[in-house]
């Protein structure tokens, strides 16, 4: 499934770049994209939304404790 949430805390493309790949990387999630300029996170996974978010959420805050994803 696609979901697509809100990204924001994200100081430039190569740590956009960089946290996506750790968000594709976890169990579940087969690909996550980060637009940069429009703060916009897609992923995809096979993970329904309500583990999904929590799971994106901790990735975040472990790579940079001012990101923030909403719905």
């Amino acid at each position: 499934m696609k979901f697509k949430y809100e990204i924001t805390g994200i100081d430039c493309p190569n740590c956009a770049a960089k946290l996506a790949d750790k968000m594709t990387k976890a169990d579940g999630v087969d690909s996550a994209k980060i637009n940069f300029l429009t703060e916009r996170l897609t992923v995809e996974s096979t993970l329904d939304e309500a583990t999904l978010l929590p799971l994106l959420s901790k990735i975040a805050k472990d790579f940079d404790k001012s990101v923030k994803i909403e719905k």
